[in-house]
């Protein structure tokens, strides 16, 4: 059965916000072009300027439309273990020591989103946006684990959610550096000390 035109326009859509993901990812956000995005595509640089007017106009829909964010990602593997130990080491080997490779591909899209917010208040503005719901489900999550004396009150439920994130890409970016430094058990203890809760290795 033959697509419809609408149909055929929101394939070509998905496939271009798909393609610029995997290239900001790879090669910086300023090293890839509208051609080079097109081409991966396989479409040409024409649709990108149908669907989203120009370069910037691509990422600000990314980042509007693109459902993986880091905060996501935290917020699922939280949901998958049962203490608070376990969820530490799953986001310590999950997301830091041993990421997969789309795992490690939405970190280096994420840094470069940061990268890029930090110039663009555009990009800034939007990048908030897209992390506001599961920012605010780790948020939670922390205030149900102070209330109820799990970790200590360091500090309020959306300051930790804020610092957390921060810390899982700054370690993570130091671990593709230099991945003898940290090992799993290193990197939850020091999750843990962020949420004042002592850690124990797995026995």
């Amino acid at each position: 059965m033959a697509r419809t035109q609408q149909e055929r326009r929101a394939d070509t859509r998905d496939r271009l916000l798909s393609a610029a993901a995997q290239l900001f990812a790879q090669h910086g956000i300023d090293a890839v072009s509208v051609d080079v995005v097109a081409q991966a595509a396989g479409r040409t640089s024409g649709a990108v300027y149908d669907h989203f007017g120009s370069k910037q106009g691509m990422l600000l829909a990314l980042l509007d439309e693109w459902e993986q964010s880091l905060v996501t990602v935290i917020a699922a593997e939280f949901e998958l273990a049962a203490d608070v130990g376990d969820r530490l080491r799953a986001v310590a080997a999950n997301l830091i020591a041993h990421p997969s490779e789309e795992t490690r591909r939405l970190l280096l899209l994420e840094q470069e989103l940061w990268l890029r917010a930090a110039r663009d208040p555009e990009v800034a503005a939007a990048l908030r946006v897209r992390a506001t719901e599961a920012h605010a489900r780790m948020a939670r999550g922390f205030a149900a684990w102070i209330a109820d004396g799990i970790i200590g009150p360091v500090a309020s439920p959306d300051t930790l959610a804020t610092v957390f994130r921060a810390l899982v890409v700054g370690l993570e970016m130091q671990h593709r550096i230099d991945p003898g430094a940290m090992d799993v058990d290193g990197v939850t203890a020091a999750l843990g000390r962020v949420l004042n809760v002592e850690v124990h290795s797995p026995t």
